[in-house]
């Protein structure tokens, strides 16, 4: 015991260095984790005692890891899976599947191990997407909607090969029939402990928080049990998990409770992944799971991409969404882990799974880090190939832009009294490049276009001469200064209302001249309505609010300031500190020698 502590110990300050050192050079954690792993494993270990602990605590990870996942699932969110995401999604699945199963075959592996390369090749990370997207504020732009839809639509469809496998590595056919229908009744209980059971009991939790992380955590298992007893893993059992308290009232209190606790395990879930790197793998295992880690982060983004442009949605939102996907899912390690035990696949299999997640996962952090610089090479250059990518023909609208003095880019669901209004005071137009709102505002007979500010002519196609008013719902700064430029340089004397996803990008527009901004955590459909109601009746009420709304931004830009209390450094300022110090020790040094 006294050993496997020493080792756990020597593990930890592996892992503490490291990933102190990779967030000093500004690189994903995750990286550090799966680093330190593999290089306690090569270095430090001498015998199995504490690789069979790092294991189980790993297993563990996976299983609090997919509970994360389950805490970020709401069932409201498939409100926003329209036709064209299922569609999309079905068609990005078959195509990935087809694809990863013949090359898989043209490398000699057989039909089964095929088969679970290529469920590898369908799903993409939500755990890390999710993340970024809401790291960015980008939760509520039209690819953001896009890829979260995704993201619900491919967890689904996991759960179904789950059955699917399970179902497979049966002989029984009392057992074929047995587990969907344990399927069933898991996704029953679920549902009636989330709408009736769980709200008022959770509630009572609220006044002991020890009772509450307590009581979490036992939902956790209650489900993991349960889908162990119907024949499936505990994982999945973790995730609906997962999902009946995320769809729970307190789901805020419950995940910033268990948020700790998650980080610590899912950290030596990476931790584990780089120990089970440390395999006896041959040169062609490897240089397989680097092309096929190649080739998904090259063809999930374009058939994304593909796929959405059929269905009508613009280049940028089409290839910023592919971006987002490129990656391999921490379900395909799930399901490497599940035909390991049951022995339908060898060891080497699971490797090649887990070192192509490993590198997606990574390489991917970078592009979605950097996807607005890359979408916008990437749309400078397909745009010259805009006759290959087919269009919906019925969504492209032509419209005098002259005869309306009040223009919105990007559809606000505001109140037909509102719209009304605009009849006596000139007429609108909406700029939409969402299929889906384009549907509706055909429905509702409002005046429109489909276009969108990723097209490089959008400018030239468009003139703002007779607008006095412009309402944009875009959250990107560069497309509102873009917008904000040419509306001004065409008609100096008209307003433009703006959004914008941060207090610094707020500040900015206001500098740049905008008359009123939006900041993304507030907005709402009503703030709107009041605004554009002051502004038919009297521009000076426009004025006033946004002197007003300047002075709080600034305020509150002052108070975060003043809250700052850590100090983060890039590389070059740790070196800058560690120099200067070195200065005062020696000058320290200079003046007792004088003495």
């Amino acid at each position: 015991m006294n050993s496997f502590i020493i080792d756990l110990s020597v593990l930890f300050l592996i892992i503490a260095g490291i990933s102190f050192i990779i967030k000093l050079i500004q690189q994903p954690i995750i990286l550090g984790y799966i680093l330190s792993g593999f290089l306690f494993a090569l270095l430090f270990v001498q015998n199995n005692s504490i690789k069979e602990y790092v294991f189980i605590f790993s297993e563990l990870g996976l299983t609090f890891l997919l509970f994360l996942i389950g805490l970020e699932f709401n069932f409201k969110d498939l409100k926003e899976i329209g036709k064209d995401i299922i569609i999309t999604t079905l068609l990005q699945s078959m195509f990935f599947f087809g694809t990863a199963f013949f090359l898989s075959r043209f490398f000699g592996f057989n039909n089964i191990e095929s088969i679970y390369l290529s469920i590898l090749f369908m799903f993409s990370s939500t755990l890390l997407v999710a993340k970024w997207i809401e790291d960015k504020k980008d939760n509520h732009t039209l690819y953001g909607k896009i890829v979260l839809g995704t993201l619900i639509m491919q967890d689904l469809l996991a759960i179904l090969f789950f059955t699917f496998l399970n179902l497979s590595r049966s002989t029984e056919i009392s057992a074929a029939i047995y587990l969907p229908f344990g399927g069933l009744l898991l996704l029953f209980i679920a549902f009636v402990s989330s709408r009736y059971l769980l709200n008022p009991l959770i509630k009572f939790t609220l006044r002991y928080p020890e009772l509450m992380f307590i009581f979490s955590m036992g939902i956790c298992f209650f489900f993991v049990k349960i889908s162990s007893l119907l024949g499936y893993t505990p994982t999945i059992g973790a995730f609906i998990g997962g999902i009946v308290l995320a769809n729970t009232v307190y789901k805020n209190d419950i995940y910033s409770r268990l948020k700790p606790l998650i980080i610590f395990f899912t950290m030596l879930f990476f931790v584990g992944l780089g120990f089970q790197l440390n395999q006896n793998l041959s040169f062609n295992m490897v240089l397989f799971a680097i092309i096929l880690s190649l080739i998904g982060l090259v063809l999930k983004p374009f058939m994304v991409f593909l796929t959405l442009i059929i269905r009508g949605y613009d280049q940028k939102t089409s290839i910023r969404a592919g971006l987002n996907l490129a990656q391999f899912s921490e379900f395909g390690i799930i399901i490497a882990l599940t035909g390991i035990s049951s022995a339908v696949i060898p060891l080497e299999i699971g490797a090649i799974i887990i070192i192509a997640v490993v590198i997606t996962i990574v390489l991917s952090s970078y592009i979605i880090k950097n996807d607005e610089r890359l979408t916008n090479i990437l749309c400078r250059y397909l745009y010259r190939f805009k006759g290959v990518f087919p269009e919906k023909k019925n969504l492209i609208k032509q419209v005098n832009l002259n005869k309306y003095s009040v223009i919105f880019i990007g559809y606000y669901e505001l109140s037909k009294d509102i719209f009304s209004k605009f009849q006596d005071f000139g007429g609108m137009l909406v700029i939409e490049n969402d299929p889906r709102n384009i549907l509706r505002l055909k429905k509702e007979s409002i005046p429109y276009i489909y276009n969108s500010v990723s097209n490089p002519y959008f400018f030239e196609s468009l003139q703002f001469d007779s607008v006095s008013l412009l309402v944009s719902n875009l959250v990107d700064i560069e497309d509102n200064l873009m917008i904000l430029k040419k509306l001004k340089k065409d008609n100096p004397v008209s307003q433009m209302i703006v959004t914008a996803k941060s207090l610094k990008d707020s500040l900015i527009l206001y500098e740049a001249g905008a008359d009123y901004v939006l900041y993304s955590k507030e907005i709402s459909e009503n703030h709107l309505s009041v605004l554009i109601e002051d502004y038919s009746r009297d521009i000076n009420k426009l004025i006033e609010k946004r002197v007003a709304n300047l002075e709080r931004l600034k305020r509150r830009e002052n108070i975060q300031k003043e809250s700052e209390t850590i100090q983060y450094y890039t590389w070059t300022t740790f070196l800058k500190k560690i120099s200067k110090y070195e200065q005062d020790v020696w000058g320290l040094k200079d003046k007792f020698r004088k003495r």
